[in-house]
């Protein structure tokens, strides 16, 4: 498979957190998808990979998971949104939310020694459930670039979102991490009323008859209404015809989860027909979901007429836990009610190449654990 720094890539290199085996990570170099990161540079020949992911951190509260994650020893950790808690409507606030954030040593130490990259959700784009009607959302992709080392010159900096496309390249197979923004560009959400009012009165319902809670958010069904925005679309569609034997796409909310009335890719059904179409038009092999949001974790699936079941983990939260029972009808596992962070281990020593997708909790203990072999999430060929 051509190397992509052969193909006018930009090669940057991040040293493994604990080791002196290198972590070669590249971007595109077009004006769409070119980032830098600090790093040393050496060579990556290792024939497995070790990457973490969480959300929803909670800037005012302890977070002692971070030792327990760098326990795990990742070789790269995937920060998918909920990073912090902004929560603002004006701009001092917004930087008192960074300074706090600034200041939880456990993450910062943390960021120092492990290689990673970041995306954003609600709650660090600026409020809770907002999209790209949100005031501050120029402020926000500032402070965000500012605070994630993008350089000045970065195209995350001046383009409709923050999403990003990284590779992995290790003893001839690859790896494409797909960082979304499903914020800069999403239509409103549809919410019934009468079920949002009522918030108070449907946990307490919840809680007493043990009963699955469904959200108040409604399907959009309108072909105008997005997730993405044009202009990432396209630029997804070029990073799927790109060549790579592992493809992990970071989603801040659930793509495979349905029926849960929170949010999620099933709030725009129309989006997600959209992005399985064009997985499917481009015989895009090797996709994988990761995804936080929602307070526990767990994993769903999504089927593709033709193609392989789509996998969906869950991380979610570093800090944040809901223990009240959400419906989703394309639910595969247990549902893990506690701290936790997602974890992601790459094999190429084995026959095709394995993936193993975990929940782990605080204390280092896997919760639920799915093994795939990667040269079955394919395509027949034609």
């Amino acid at each position: 498979m051509p190397n992509l720094s052969q193909q006018g890539s930009l090669r940057r290199s991040l040293l493994l957190a604990g080791s002196m085996t290198p972590l070669l990570i590249h971007t595109p170099a077009s004006a769409l998808a070119q980032s830098r990161q600090p790093g040393v540079k050496t060579e990556l020949n290792a024939s497995s990979l070790r990457i973490a992911f969480g959300s929803c951190a909670q800037q005012r509260k302890p977070q002692p998971i971070w030792d327990t994650i760098a326990a795990a020893r990742p070789d790269l950790f995937l920060f998918l949104g909920d990073n912090l808690y902004v929560d603002a409507r004006d701009e001092v606030t917004f930087r008192q939310r960074y300074a706090e954030f600034q200041s939880v040593q456990s993450l910062q130490e943390f960021r120092e020694k492990t290689p990673h990259l970041a995306i954003w959700d609600d709650h660090d784009f600026g409020d809770d459930d907002v999209g790209g009607d949100y005031e501050l959302k120029a402020l926000s992709q500032q402070m965000f670039c500012d605070e994630w080392a993008e350089p000045v010159d970065s195209p995350r900096r001046t383009r409709s979102g923050v999403y990003e496309a990284y590779r992995i390249d290790s003893v001839g197979r690859s790896v494409q991490i797909l960082m979304l923004d499903l914020r800069f560009n999403r239509t409103p959400l549809r919410a019934d009323p009468a079920q949002k009012k009522g918030y108070g009165a449907m946990v307490m319902q919840a809680k007493l008859s043990g009963k699955p809670m469904t959200g108040w958010y409604l399907p959009n069904l309108d072909p105008q209404a997005t997730l993405l925005g044009e202009e990432q679309w396209a630029w997804l569609a070029e990073r799927l015809a790109e060549p790579a034997d592992l493809r992990i796409i970071g989603s801040s909310v659930q793509f495979a989860a349905d029926g849960t009335g929170w949010e999620g890719w099933a709030n725009f059904p129309l989006e997600r027909e959209r992005l399985t179409r064009l997985i499917s038009g481009q015989r895009a092999n090797g996709v994988v979901f990761i995804s936080g949001d929602m307070h526990y974790g767990e994993l769903s699936s999504w089927p593709v007429e033709g193609g392989y079941p789509l996998w969906d983990l869950t991380s979610s939260g570093l800090t944040e836990v809901w223990n009240i029972p959400t419906p989703n009808r394309q639910r595969q596992s247990v549902v893990v009610a506690e701290i936790n962070f997602g974890l992601l281990e790459i094999n190429w020593a084995d026959a095709g190449g394995s993936l193993t997708m975990s929940i782990v909790n605080k204390t280092g203990k896997t919760k639920l654990s799915k093994l795939l072999n990667i040269d079955q999430l394919q395509f027949t060929k034609v």
